[in-house]
C-alpha cells in the first residue's frame, strides 16, 4: 500500500510538471531543504528522511522512515515519523558555518506490523493496555553544527509512555531509563 501511494505521488507530480510551463517552480516548492539519516532516537534504529525549513529558519519539519532490523527484534520493525522543531538559539559564524545551539521538538511516530495496534484488539480486556502500541509521541532537545552543505546533530528526548510509566511507578522505572539520544547527519540541498 505504501509503495502504491509513493508511486502515485511521483506519477502525479510528473504529470503536473509536464502540464505546467513553470514546472521548475513547482519542484522548487516541494523539494526538501535537506535530507538526513539518523541512528536511534525512538524513530527506528536507523531512519532516513526529508526536512523542510521555514523562511525565517526558526521552524523545521521532518518526515522520516525508520527501521529496526530483525537482528535486534523478533521481527523487522518499520515506522514513519513526523517531527516539528523550533530553533530559538542559532548563530551563523561565516558563510559556511552555522550552529543551531538549541532546538526543541515534538514528534509523532507510527510503527507498522502485527504486534502494533492503534485500537485495542478485541482479544484484550478493556484497560489491558493504556496506550496504543503503534503510536508514540515524543519530545526532544538538541543541537546541530552545519558546515557547508553538511550538518551533524544530536537529539536528547523521551516518549509519552516512558514519562507516564515513570510518574506512575518511579520505583520500578529509573529516571535515566526514560531518556534516549540520537545522532544524525544532514545534507542541505537548498
Amino acid at each position: 500500500m505504501r509503495y502504491i501511494l509513493f508511486i502515485t505521488l511521483i506519477f502525479n507530480c510528473h504529470i503536473l510538471s509536464a502540464n505546467n510551463s513553470d514546472s521548475t517552480s513547482i519542484w522548487k516548492r516541494i523539494m526538501p531543504n535537506s535530507v538526513n539519516i539518523q541512528f536511534a532516537g525512538n524513530t527506528g534504529m536507523f531512519s532516513a528522511g526529508v526536512n523542510y525549513i521555514s523562511p525565517n529558519k526558526h521552524w523545521e519539519g521532518n518526515f522520516s522512515y525508520g527501521v529496526v532490523p530483525q537482528k535486534y527484534s523478533d521481527r523487522t520493525i518499520h515506522s514513519t515519523t513526523i517531527k516539528a522543531r523550533y530553533i530559538p538559539l542559532m548563530r551563523t559564524y561565516n558563510r559556511s558555518a552555522e550552529v543551531k545551539w538549541v532546538n526543541v521538538g515534538m514528534w509523532f511516530n507510527y510503527a507498522y506490523g502485527e504486534k502494533y495496534f492503534y485500537k485495542l484488539p478485541v482479544y484484550y480486556d478493556a484497560g489491558y493496555y493504556y496506550f496504543p502500541t503503534a503510536a508514540n509521541l515524543g519530545l526532544t532537545i538538541g543541537s546541530e553544527l552545519k558546515r557547508g552543505k553538511w550538518g551533524i546533530y544530536y537529539d536528547f528526548g523521551t516518549t509519552d509512555k516512558r514519562v507516564i510509566n515513570f510518574v506512575k511507578s518511579s520505583r520500578a522505572v529509573d529516571f535515566h531509563e526514560i531518556w534516549n539520544i540520537s545522532f544524525g547527519l544532514s545534507y542541505y540541498i537548498k
